[in-house]
């Protein structure tokens, strides 16, 4: 009787989403779901070669090529909004630049206004106080004003340091400890200092031009430390994002945000469509877990707080399940029982996995 009422409750969570499903019958087909891939760009440019630059039609080529493959981007805030809890569409995408160069304003942004695509570009600000001292022109405070007020939320510019996109004896500046004109390396608290400032600054400056909060930060070449991101943090940075490859989900380290390379020339659309393809993480699909309370108040039972170690105690017809979210271990009748796929808390709310509460549930009546 509980399998069948069970499975009849599932199939009603699964017909539900059906029924929405069908209401988006000409949405593209879905490549991923609830997770978000963070592709990086930084120089987009039609006569300098290098490593880090793609030609414009290049840039336009690789972007038409994801919106035709059902791909859609979103806003830096609305990336930061699914971190905190928040829904993100399928096969999401954030698109983001490092080094602030001028080539964005001239190049990259009308290709990006053109086909619709929002974007956030991290900028170092020494750099747009004197744009042209630069060996690659970077774009000036009135070209950053001109955009963000234009798209406002749309195109974001962030923090890429002030003054610490350098290296000294081959060493980044973001986590080394220099060395003092006294001939000593700064201590602890000198390092903290440092990049306090530097961040502050970095904040100040993008303050005049950029009305969203200045809250995000890609590490010069890639380079941090557990110090350095405490630091940063400390100063007011909440999303930090390095060149290690991946795919971010609401698990990820907000410090440690990793992205996919798009800005190189051998990266065809399809080459670049196969690169996310790759990183793509397996996530549960609603059907396969189910909100625990809905589903016990369903059968008759409750769910409520375990009083020793603020675990989740189920009740249900005279017996107990004691669970933990993270943890396989249920405690039932002094017995340690295991299920398959540990209790995720999302949204305040805990989900199981139905199978594993199906399992759970018809032990007790065999």
């Amino acid at each position: 009787m509980i399998k069948f009422v069970l499975r009849s409750f599932f199939l009603v969570l699964i017909g539900l989403t059906v029924l929405v499903s069908s209401l988006a019958a000409y949405q593209p087909n879905k490549l991923y779901r609830d997770q978000v891939a963070v592709i990086m760009y930084h120089h987009v440019d039609d006569t300098i070669q290098s490593s880090g630059t793609v030609t414009t039609a290049l840039f336009e080529e690789q972007l038409t090529y994801l919106q035709s493959k059902g791909y859609r981007f979103i806003t830096l805030d609305e990336f930061k909004h699914y971190m905190n809890g928040g829904p993100v569409p399928d096969n999401a995408v954030l698109v983001t630049f490092d080094d602030g160069y001028e080539s964005f304003y001239s190049n990259a942004y009308p290709v990006l206004q053109k086909l619709n695509i929002p974007a956030v570009n991290f900028a170092i600000t020494k750099d747009t106080l004197n744009p042209q001292a630069s060996y690659i022109p970077a774009m000036s405070q009135q070209q950053i004003a001109e955009l963000t007020s234009a798209s406002p939320g749309y195109i974001e510019i962030q923090c890429h340091t002030h003054a610490l996109h350098d290296k000294v004896n081959g060493e980044a500046l973001l986590t080394t400890r220099l060395e003092l004109s006294n001939g000593s390396r700064e201590n602890e608290g000198d390092y903290r200092q440092r990049i306090m400032d530097d961040m502050r600054t970095c904040q100040s400056v993008l303050r005049d031009v950029n009305p969203s909060p200045i809250d995000s930060l890609a590490y010069p070449f890639g380079i941090y430390d557990k110090t350095a991101a405490e630091t940063i943090n400390a100063a007011g940075i909440q999303y930090a994002f390095t060149i290690a490859p991946g795919m971010t989900t609401r698990t990820t380290d907000t410090l440690s945000i990793p992205r996919v390379n798009a800005g190189a020339p051998y990266i065809s659309p399809a080459k670049l469509h196969k690169s996310i393809q790759r990183q793509i993480q397996a996530v549960h699909h609603a059907y396969d877990r189910v909100p625990l309370r809905e589903a016990i108040e369903q059968l008759g039972g409750e769910i409520v707080t375990a009083p020793k170690d603020k675990g989740i105690l189920i009740r249900y017809e005279g017996k107990e399940w004691e669970l933990n979210e993270g943890s396989r271990k249920v405690l039932h009748d002094e017995q340690v029982l295991s299920i398959d796929q540990p209790v995720q808390i999302v949204g305040g709310k805990a989900y199981i996995r139905w199978t594993d509460l199906e399992e759970l549930l018809h032990k007790e009546r065999q």
